[in-house]
């Protein structure tokens, strides 16, 4: 009696119909994002000024803690939202202008 044997493309058809359903599964999964390295964080540069007139030191910090002492002692009650300063040299005073509104000189 002779064996029946089943066709050779029939069977091989079902594997690559198997694995082309699998590579078509992995292409329709959503790709990952690769988790991005941090950037190494930069260190902070520390910044001071500090102005220096017949041998007085006076810091920036000083400045403006004087400027807007000056602007509530003149009568003004606002909350101080802006500070700028001239520093003038020759006269050995600097002028603040807080919130728009100029303060007396005050000295180095």
């Amino acid at each position: 009696m002779a064996e029946e044997k089943k066709p050779v493309e029939a069977a091989n058809k079902t594997e690559v119909s198997k694995t082309e359903a699998k590579v078509e599964a992995k292409k329709a999964e959503p790709k990952k994002a690769a988790p991005k390295k941090s950037a190494a964080k930069k260190s902070e540069v520390k910044e001071s000024i500090v102005v220096q007139h017949n041998g007085v030191d006076v810091s920036e910090k000083d400045l403006f803690k004087n400027a807007r002492a000056a602007y509530k002692k003149a009568g003004n009650k606002d909350e101080v939202k802006s500070v700028t300063i001239y520093i003038n040299a020759d006269e050995g005073k600097y002028y603040p202008v807080v919130n728009g509104t100029p303060v007396d000189g005050i000295d180095l």
